[in-house]
């Protein structure tokens, strides 16, 4: 296959692409949550189409830090829409057939299933199965198609909450549930020490562990993740370019980083393009190795998969050599097996 990139403008790179980390409540066009909203009956927050994806979208002009984007966007209008087993199923149809037409071949969708059971109405296996309903019907569709479900835990749960979603991925990792992540901003009760045990327990069912970490905050809890809970990647990672040390580690470790380049642009977490440069340029001067993502692949304008490589390309931020070694590490650091459905039966 002819690993290298179409000369011309807004086209695809000329090899499959894997996705590692997205969300699925950001991951669902704009015109699907439409359609669900108007097929239950929900009230939207803007009267017109244009306007509703306006609102939900941000962009260059219209930049929004994360933990404001969740609180007025993510949480109140994006996990309502998409809870229930209507919409959830239609939301993995919809988004995993959405990324093969966009020249992704392996795709890792990841979400917090106690956020899309509508605040505990709808039964959590219900919920679950709904889910992997989509992806096999997705995985039926397209049979080159290949990939998993991560779930999200909660840095506001409880620990006994979050347990009973580790209990869950243990129970459907055969249907494909593949790993374990923590994401959200974390209260005052939340330590990674305390899910050692849990962890361990997920690890030996098969599941794979990451978690979010170094995105807006400093480089400490990707110190912690390392020593409590081991993960074979890590979401986001950003941070760890201003720590010598801490990339020591990674790379002694074998970490991946799950790098977004648009989601943090656009959140405010990396200040401008040229912090972006520092960071992965840092990274690849370091032998740290890191995969590139969309986090937001719908809720950013133009935030495909390859049109951020495009764009990492055309800013000369990385090379076309540079990027092909991502996507070659995120395909071998990948937690869900090739085989499509068929790795699954």
């Amino acid at each position: 296959m002819d690993h290298s990139f179409s000369k011309q403008h807004n086209s695809f790179p000329n090899f499959p692409l894997a996705e590692l980390h997205a969300h699925i409540g950001t991951s669902i066009n704009p015109f699907v949550y439409w359609q669900i909203a108007h097929e239950q009956g929900y009230k939207v927050p803007k009267k017109t189409y244009h306007e509703f994806v306006e609102f939900i979208t941000l962009s260059p002009e219209k930049k929004m830090k994360l933990n404001e984007y969740l609180r007025k966007i993510y949480h109140p209008v994006l996990d309502k829409l998409s809870s229930g087993t209507f919409a959830l199923e239609k939301a993995m149809y919809e988004t995993m057939g959405g990324a093969y037409r966009n020249n992704i071949a392996h795709i890792e969708i990841r979400g917090n299933i106690m956020k899309h059971n509508n605040n505990g109405d709808h039964d959590l296996d219900h919920i679950i199965m709904a889910m992997l309903r989509g992806m096999e019907r997705a995985f039926l569709e397209y049979p080159n198609l290949s990939g998993g479900y991560i779930f999200c835990l909660d840095r506001e749960y409880t620990v006994e909450k979050n347990a009973i979603m580790i209990e869950k991925a243990i129970k459907y990792k055969s249907r494909g549930v593949v790993a374990i992540d923590f994401a959200g901003p974390a209260n005052e009760e939340f330590k990674l020490e305390d899910y050692k045990q849990l962890i361990i327990k997920a690890k030996k069912a098969g599941l794979a562990i990451t978690t979010h970490s170094g995105e807006v905050d400093d480089a400490n809890d990707m110190w912690e993740a390392i020593e409590f809970i081991k993960p074979k990647r890590i979401g986001h990672g950003i941070k760890a370019a201003y720590d010598k040390e801490l990339m020591k580690q990674l790379v002694k470790q074998d970490v991946v980083l799950e790098v977004c380049p648009m989601s943090n642009l656009m959140t405010q977490a990396v200040e401008n393009e040229e912090e972006l440069k520092f960071i992965l340029r840092t990274f690849i001067e370091n032998k740290v190795k890191f995969t590139i993502n969309t986090d937001w692949p719908e809720m950013i304008a133009d935030a495909h998969l390859w049109r951020q490589f495009a764009m990492l390309r055309d800013k000369k931020i990385m090379s076309e050599e540079e990027l092909i070694q991502c996507n070659k590490i995120a395909f071998a650091s990948t937690f869900a097996p090739k085989g499509g459905l068929d790795a699954y039966l």
